[in-house]
């Protein structure tokens, strides 16, 4: 079953780079297209579970009310220019989600394939002494 699950990985690895598409994967890893989309959304669903769990930070304060009346020039060039700065964020977010899921994708399968531990491991070691 654990070596299922590996070439499984290995699939949505070669979708998820562009190397093969739905239809390809099916034909080279002998399975059918339904379960090419299954593996496809498990493993985009449990990086973005990984992704949600690390992201969960604590409410920050809201922010202050603006005083300033609606519709002045500068006021419009500031949320054009912020609206365009979270246009940006937003797609630095997507590249950094498709990275972490395609570097986790690499370090299970090496990990499974190679049976050595990849990810860093602590540097400090628990003390006895109480």
């Amino acid at each position: 079953m654990q070596q299922h699950e590996l070439t499984m990985r290995q699939m949505v690895q070669q979708i998820h780079l562009g190397k093969l598409n739905m239809d390809q994967a099916a034909v080279q890893f002998e399975v059918n297209r339904k379960t090419v989309r299954h593996w496809v959304d498990k493993v985009e669903k449990e990086t973005q579970t990984n992704q949600e769990t690390v992201s969960e930070l604590p409410n920050l304060p809201p922010g202050r009310k603006k005083t300033a009346a609606l519709g002045s020039p500068s006021q419009s060039e500031d949320q054009h220019e912020l609206r365009a700065k979270v246009h940006a964020l937003e797609q630095e977010l997507e590249e950094a989600k498709f990275k972490a899921l395609y570097y986790s994708t690499i370090v299970k399968v090496a990990e499974q394939e190679l049976g050595v531990d990849i990810e860093k491991k602590s540097a400090t070691k628990p003390s006895d002494s109480c």
